[in-house]
């Protein structure tokens, strides 16, 4: 039988365990992350590819998708353009929106991320 100080062995024991896990995943956490962060320092000093990126945002009915479709129709720009849409609603409205079949769509490079994930969105 198990006395009260055998129960607080235990609890103690199972305190100390945690403890030491917790802390052994931080610390390999904060490794993994500044390793992380040196290497991103070094590629960023070293690279010599740009990438502009512009960000299109604003309210309900601003435009936004008038403008990428007029930016993806049209031939003056003569540039190669992807469009990644973070589409945060349940149902995706402004990849309807976008002129383009699915088969098209990926051709030309338009990505939807359902519910605002890259993470969700990357196994379709």
């Amino acid at each position: 039988p198990w006395g009260i100080l055998d129960y607080a062995a235990l609890v103690f024991l199972l305190f100390l365990s945690f403890i030491v896990a917790n802390s052994l995943a931080w610390w390999l956490e904060s490794g993994r992350r500044s390793r992380i962060i040196a290497k991103t320092k070094i590629l960023a000093q070293t690279s010599t590819l740009r990438t502009p990126v512009t960000i299109v945002s604003g309210f309900l009915g601003s435009g936004k998708t008038t403008l990428v479709n007029y930016i993806l129709t049209s031939p003056d720009h003569g540039k190669r353009i992807v469009v990644i849409e973070n589409e945060v609603g349940a149902v995706a409205i402004d990849d309807q929106l976008l002129r383009a079949d699915e088969a098209e769509k990926a051709a030309v490079g338009i990505f939807v991320m359902k519910n605002g994930c890259m993470c969700c969105s990357a196994g379709e």
